[in-house]
């Protein structure tokens, strides 16, 4: 982790200031971590085991081991490297090229012992400044995880009253269900004797144009006798009916033995006409069109359209004095109102919607004559008592990965911008990263959030952002975030190391660590 490794780096520098140097011998160029491996009174093996050489070879300006491992202190060996112990400030490697080059590497000196070249022991002045810079950097990180405490703090306060709040609204939710179902059962209720109604008059209407049917064509089967009965002796003969062309069953103008539609006699009388008349009255052409009044087909009454009386029981059921008088028209100058107010008297209005809610939470719900209007008003009811139940899913953003202790939680919802030359960068942490132009332009979305994507030990250290806007001829943009210690919540910078694929860095105290403890008697031997 960042902040551990800028406190132990912090820890480092105050140990080589506070311990006394104490060298030890060894070949030059090798680091203490190795010294064990170069003991001057037995030969020395390379330290990849491909050879083993006397030890006064090593050092000796002549490569003998693969690895370069026998000239730590020359540059004999294009492959090796040579350790600056640099007391006073950080020990490091440098090519074994770079040994008396007459350039000062190491801040001690140590890789230009033979070049002639002037240099400074600079190390002590090294770890001075890299002490001061380390040590705002320790005071950045405190502060920062004193301020990641305080986000943890708020963010474990604001979910529980989360989950108070969700909790809340699922108990509203269960009992705006329940309501809603008691008012379905009202409604059916009040629909059924309705519905048994229609259904009895639509039974009843159809009945009678069954009737009106048969009325008709007995009517016209009738007449048609008489028309066919040309000498009027009571019979219809085939010798009358082939008059009639159009009742030729092949329509070629002529009527056979085979095609004899009296089936076989040479007479039939009324009675018998009736068997006949149902395979020929759709050919048969009257002379004359027929006048009847037997009236045409209209659509089935409404049950307040019949005069059916009411029962007494159903009298007991609704009676007047009951259904409440604000129902009745407040405004009697309104001809048309008045007119209406007379129709829904007959049927029984709607009481109004205020009255449902009240009633159903404080009194029964009133009784009032089963209708289409109270059908009607009980189903938009029902409607408004479900959308004034529904809201937005309380758990939104309560299933997001806020981190271990929820520290990255009042990043939801925030965005943060960074100018550049060019363009406008924002990132909103939970949701997307976008880019637009600086002077004008449409923005270009540079990944929507996916996962958290930092190594296994630290997995909130980066985020990652798929499945952006598409480059010409090549795939959707993506953006990692890398998250550092600090202060404040900013977007530092900006970069695309690769085409479509965007690096951004993001400080924030979410990702602060506790800096360690100062251990003084901690002793450093690293010289």
């Amino acid at each position: 982790l960042l902040s551990i490794a800028m406190a132990s780096s912090y820890l480092l520098v105050m140990f080589l200031g506070a311990v006394t140097a104490v060298e030890v011998l060894r070949p030059r160029g090798v680091p203490l971590s190795k010294r064990q491996f170069y003991e001057e009174n037995r030969p020395f093996t390379c330290l990849d085991g491909s050879g083993t050489i006397a030890f006064d070879r090593v050092n000796d300006d002549y490569c003998d081991c693969k690895d370069g491992s026998d000239e730590p202190g020359t540059a004999a060996c294009p492959n090796g490297s040579f350790h600056c112990t640099n007391a006073g400030f950080r020990p490091g490697f440098i090519p074994s090229s770079r040994i008396n080059d007459g350039i000062c590497d190491c801040c001690d000196t140590t890789d230009e012992y033979n070049s002639g070249a002037t240099c400074q022991n600079t190390c002590r002045e090294l770890g001075r400044k890299e002490k001061e810079s380390l040590q705002m950097l320790a005071e950045v990180a405190k502060e920062g995880f004193l301020l990641k405490q305080q986000l943890i703090h708020e963010a474990k306060r604001g979910l529980d009253e989360k989950q108070s709040k969700v909790t809340e609204l699922q108990l509203s939710k269960r009992a705006s269900e329940d309501a809603v179902e008691a008012l379905r059962l009202v409604k059916e209720a009040a629909e059924k004797p309705e519905k048994e109604a229609k259904d009895r008059h639509l039974k009843a209407w159809e009945e009678q144009q069954a009737v009106i049917r048969a009325e008709k064509d007995n009517t016209k089967m009738a007449e048609a006798f008489l028309r066919l009965d040309v000498d009027a002796d009571g019979l219809v003969s085939a010798v009358e009916l082939q008059a009639h062309t159009e009742l030729d069953p092949d329509a070629d103008g002529m009527f056979t033995e085979e095609e004899g539609v009296l089936g076989g006699v040479e007479t039939v009388d009324t009675a018998a006409f009736e068997t006949i008349w149902s395979s020929i009255k759709e050919k048969y052409l009257s002379e004359v069109t027929p006048q009847t009044d037997v009236p045409a087909p209209v659509d089935p009454p409404t049950p307040e359209e019949t005069t059916e009386p009411a029962s007494d029981h159903d009298s007991e059921q609704y009676p007047d004095e009951e259904v409440p008088e604000e129902y009745e028209d407040e405004d009697p100058d309104d001809e048309d109102d008045e007119d209406q107010d007379e129709e829904d008297d007959k049927v029984g209005r709607p009481p109004p919607l205020s009255l449902l809610f009240s009633s159903f939470f404080f009194n029964p719900l009133p009784k009032v004559k089963p209708s289409g209007l109270y059908s009607q008003w009980l189903t938009r009811s029902v409607l408004m008592f479900v959308c004034l139940s529904v809201s937005a899913d309380p758990t939104h953003g309560i299933s997001l990965d806020f981190g271990p202790s929820f520290e990255f939680a009042y990043l939801y919802g925030q965005c943060y911008d960074l100018t550049t030359s060019e363009y406008i960068y924002r990132l909103c942490p939970f949701n997307r990263v976008s880019q637009k132009p600086k002077f004008g332009g449409s923005e270009t979305n540079l990944g929507s959030w996916g996962s958290w994507s930092g190594s296994e030990e630290n997995v909130y250290s980066q985020k990652k952002y798929d499945h952006g806007t598409g480059c010409w001829q090549g795939p959707n943009r993506s953006t990692t975030v890398k998250l550092t210690c600090g202060k404040e919540t900013v977007v530092m910078s900006v970069s695309e190391p690769s085409r479509c694929e965007y690096l951004m860095e993001f400080t924030t105290p979410a990702v602060c660590q506790e800096p360690p403890s100062l251990d003084a008697n901690h002793d450093h031997t690293e010289l």
